[in-house]
């Protein structure tokens, strides 16, 4: 690896990793309350706890994430910390790719800026699946361009293998791969046939590419059906994206026309390959693969769109040094697919410049602990309080259950589910009533907790609660807390 990667520091570099380190900074100092990384760290706690991922907590992503949150002891700085670290390499990784494309100080300096403002604005600060896996697809596209005189056995399994550790952090990566290797040994055959068609894939280095890509992913699926979680990895976590596609506003035609859009100008730029730029091409192509992996779940979260800024970062770079006609209109296309994209789906928007003020309104000492976590509303305290509450009645060893979307609360208080569920819409989606009611039943918590915000009547759990539980009601919390009866 230190042969393929050689890298020297250079003013420029110092000064975006400086300028991104502060930007990022405050994140560290964030209270438990985006829902997502509630979910990693409890099931990062449970992994710490001898459980098996699928089997015995459910969550739908691959898991190296929950590894990496079984790493962070259950804290989210240190989780954060992971991800301001990957963060600060991919930009690293950035900026030089961009210096060895263009050969141009300002190109680079460009890319790396655009990088810095794709993460801010993005949910770069959430440590996300998408931050995570970007890193070994940019590690390895780097490596395509290292020496492309130099195609050795262990390079092309070490890019397969790059994205194998990518997609094992999040499934969309998939795409990335595809439109990669498309642009990579299609874009510079001399003619489209079916016998250079063959030749490709015939290709000892393409077959080597997808034998690293497969091996690491073949060995989770092995090594989840010696622990007895096949069907619910497969499932869960490999399968789910499709189950993802229904579940939100515009599927299928929308599925049909944002595939047709991505084929179409893979294919237009592949027709066009001797007329353009190579690298606008390939990061074109690039780009619009990774697009249509942002977008497939067709939801507005602002961190899927993590996914095309490495591409998206080089591309302007190469737009900039390029400065001709034809390589911006390429250019131009691939970014109106974007475009399109935010606005249909009307991705979200999260204020920046009250999180900045608020951080250092409670760094300067001018606002206390409690107006600073009022920042992230009223339920990030009340998760606050509820850890508290459960922490005094169970010992680290005991699950309770919470009804309704209480992953933040089991991540504070460092406690696990009664069931493999951590929040009431995945008992929703798997139709988890029954199996999460015996599992309360055999295990007996001494805490259930009804949360307001849960307006879902569950008749057999309120039967359950009336012959074992006792209500008590607390000044200082507002949702219903449950205390088992003692026998």
């Amino acid at each position: 690896m230190r042969k393929l990667i050689k890298l020297k520091f250079d003013k420029q570099i110092v000064l975006l990793l400086f300028l991104n380190l502060i930007l990022f900074l405050p994140s560290l100092f964030e209270p438990i309350s985006y829902g997502d990384e509630c979910i990693y760290l409890t099931l990062g706690q449970a992994v710490r706890k001898g459980a098996v991922l699928y089997r015995d907590i459910h969550d739908n992503k691959p898991p190296l994430l929950y590894f990496l949150a079984a790493l962070s002891l259950g804290r989210l700085s240190l989780l954060r910390g992971f991800n301001l670290a990957v963060n600060l390499a991919h930009l690293g990784l950035v900026y030089y790719l961009a210096k060895k494309l263009t050969k141009n100080r300002l190109a680079s300096f460009l890319a790396g800026l655009s990088f810095i403002i794709f993460y801010l604005f993005f949910e770069g600060r959430t440590a996300n699946g998408e931050m995570f896996m970007m890193l070994p697809a940019t590690l390895a596209v780097y490596l395509l361009f290292k020496d492309q005189k130099v195609e050795t056995l262990r390079k092309n399994l070490l890019i397969g293998f790059l994205f194998a550790i990518g997609f094992l952090f999040k499934v969309p990566l998939v795409f990335d791969f595809v439109g990669i290797i498309f642009a990579y040994y299609f874009l510079p055959l001399k003619k489209i046939s079916l016998e250079n068609l063959k030749k490709v894939l015939r290709d000892k280095r393409l077959i080597t590419n997808l034998l690293g890509f497969s091996v690491p992913i073949l060995a989770s699926i092995i090594y989840y059906t010696l622990k007895g979680a096949f069907t619910p990895y497969v499932r869960s976590a490999l399968l789910q994206n499709i189950g993802y596609l229904s579940s939100w506003q515009g599927s299928g035609s929308d599925l049909i026309i944002r595939f047709c859009l991505t084929i179409a100008l893979a294919l237009i730029i592949l027709a066009l390959r001797k007329f353009i730029s190579g690298k606008i091409a390939f990061f074109s192509i690039w780009f619009a693969f990774a697009l249509f992996g942002a977008l497939l779940p067709g939801r507005p979260y602002p961190h899927y769109l993590i996914e095309i800024a490495p591409s998206l970062s080089i591309l302007i770079a190469l737009i900039w040094s390029e400065k001709k006609v034809k390589n911006i209109v390429v250019a131009a296309a691939a970014l109106g697919l974007f475009f399109w994209g935010y606005s249909h789906y009307r991705f979200w928007y999260y204020p920046i410049l009250p999180y900045y003020k608020n951080f250092l309104l409670f760094a300067g000492g001018r606002i206390n602990q409690e107006q600073y976590l009022s920042f992230w509303g009223e339920k990030t305290a009340e998760d606050y309080r509820l850890a508290r509450l459960i922490k005094e009645h169970t010992l680290p060893t005991e699950p309770v259950f919470i009804w309704g979307d209480g992953a933040c609360t089991y991540a504070i208080a460092d406690r696990l589910p009664a069931g493999r569920y951590t929040v009431n819409y995945h008992i929703f989606d798997f139709n988890g009533f029954e199996e999460t009611l015996n599992s309360i039943g055999d295990k007996k918590p001494k805490i259930i907790i009804k949360l307001n915000g849960e307006k879902t009547i569950w008749p057999e759990l309120n039967q359950l609660l009336f012959r074992n539980y006792r209500l008590f009601l607390y000044p200082e919390i507002s949702d219903r807390v449950f205390l088992l009866k003692r026998s």
